[in-house]
């Protein structure tokens, strides 16, 4: 059998892992665009300080762990035609143009999603899809002073705070407010409290253009210029369905590639993972976009594993588990936010903890039968372990009021001690 992935996100190289899990006898190619290993997401922002480190590689994908399991990788070779007639991909690579065949083909990745404004073509004005473009930005940092980051989400906010550590003048535009989809708003503001004031950040703005003659000298905000020498956009991807058109797959009405509960496409021998699918959401049983790693790497997994015949089927494909450090604040998402469920439908309720002795903000979303739908956390240490309490939560279909959150650790201490010894005065 022979299976070929585009793609070499969290998505290809957990499909590529799974399917020669399962079946031990498999031909299987990864074909990717990228000419770097798998790195870690969020963590890129350390190549701009060190363009050529290679501290974030995940090891278990490094083309050397691959190609202990027989997995080929195909770096620096794109896809320029599909035949699912045929099962023929047309690539080109460092050999040239080549055909290469396929009996189950799975199909992954996203495209940056730019705003529609004059000037993004400019030098200096930069999309960070992959650990290329991040060591191609930190490799021009020296001659940049003032940085412009669009965007607030976790790759935003990193990337902020790499540059803020550098020295640099870094200034963060933000339209609402920080995470809008991914923070309730309390949280958000929570979060804006903790941020140091070396980051400018300009709250409420759209940008209408970049300004400057063949390179960049500013950005245009509501009319008033802001002047930069480079303007970072990290405003999320959208879904690369080019090649899924050609071979005939369905797309969405959300523009992502159509897929069944194993990522089965509308084509039996193609599938489809990561940023490019409408992922069945499994809290309203509808498809949703998911750009999200853990996603990826969850559904690739589910993939991979059907590819070769596999009868397994994961019900935990679409779960959102984001976390990462920024500014010294652990920032921990799980599942829906209130933003995310009403927007499909689903009424919610937020309750929010505070937890003195973490410097902690812990916001829980239910749904109108009280069963945890979603969760955040930000806090100055343990927020990974607020985290998972919410996330096992969440995955078993919990009702808080039956199974609500551990009490901090000082207060069980306190609780037990005035049991044994009396009140604590």
């Amino acid at each position: 059998m022979k299976i070929v992935i585009v793609g070499y996100g969290p998505g290809g190289a957990a499909a590529a892992v799974a399917a020669r899990m399962f079946n031990s006898d498999a031909d299987i190619k990864i074909v990717t665009e990228e000419i770097l290993e798998s790195h870690r997401k969020p963590g890129a922002s350390l190549a701009l300080e060190i363009p050529d480190t290679n501290d974030l590689a995940i090891n278990d994908w490094s083309w050397s762990e691959l190609a202990k399991k027989r997995i080929e990788v195909l770096s620096g070779t794109s896809v320029t035609q599909g035949d699912s007639k045929s099962k023929t991909l047309q690539i080109t690579g460092k050999k040239g143009i080549s055909t290469l065949n396929y009996d189950k083909l799975i199909a992954t990745g996203g495209v940056p999603r730019i705003p529609k404004i004059p000037g993004t073509n400019l030098e200096g004005a930069f999309t960070i899809q992959d650990m290329a473009d991040t060591r191609e930005i930190g490799k021009q940092l020296s001659g940049m002073n003032k940085i412009v980051i669009i965007g607030a989400g976790f790759s935003g906010l990193e990337t902020a705070e790499r540059l803020v550590s550098l020295g640099k003048d870094t200034h963060l535009i933000i339209r609402s407010r920080l995470m809008r989809r991914q923070l309730e708003e309390p949280m958000s503001a929570e979060l804006l409290s903790r941020i140091p004031s070396a980051l400018t950040i300009h709250k409420g703005v759209s940008p209408s253009s970049i300004s400057g003659d063949g390179k960049v000298d500013g950005l245009v905000l509501d009319g008033e210029k802001l002047e930069a020498d480079a303007v970072l956009f990290m405003t999320g991807v959208r879904p690369n369905v080019e090649l899924a058109k050609q071979l005939g797959v369905k797309i969405g009405d959300l523009g992502g590639i159509i897929v069944n509960e194993t990522m089965q496409t509308s084509e039996d021998n193609i599938y489809a993972v990561g940023d490019c699918v409408e992922i069945i959401d499994s809290l309203i049983k509808k498809p949703i976009l998911s750009p999200v790693g853990s996603v990826a790497a969850r559904a690739g997994r589910q993939a991979g594993v059907a590819a070769v015949g596999g009868k397994k089927i994961y019900d935990d494909t679409s779960m959102r588990f984001q976390y990462d450090r920024i500014f010294g604040t652990d920032i921990v998402c799980i599942g829906h936010s209130s933003t995310t469920a009403e927007g499909m439908g689903v009424k919610t309720n937020v309750q929010y903890i505070h937890d003195t002795s973490e410097f902690a903000k812990v916001a829980l979303v239910t749904d109108s039968k009280g069963q945890l739908i979603g969760g955040q956390v930000i806090a100055s240490r343990m927020g990974a372990r607020l985290g998972y309490e919410i996330f096992e939560r969440v995955e078993s279909g919990a009702i808080l009021q039956d199974k609500p959150l551990l009490k901090p650790r000082h207060e069980r201490l306190r609780e037990y001690l005035e049991t044994t010894f009396g009140p604590i005065r």
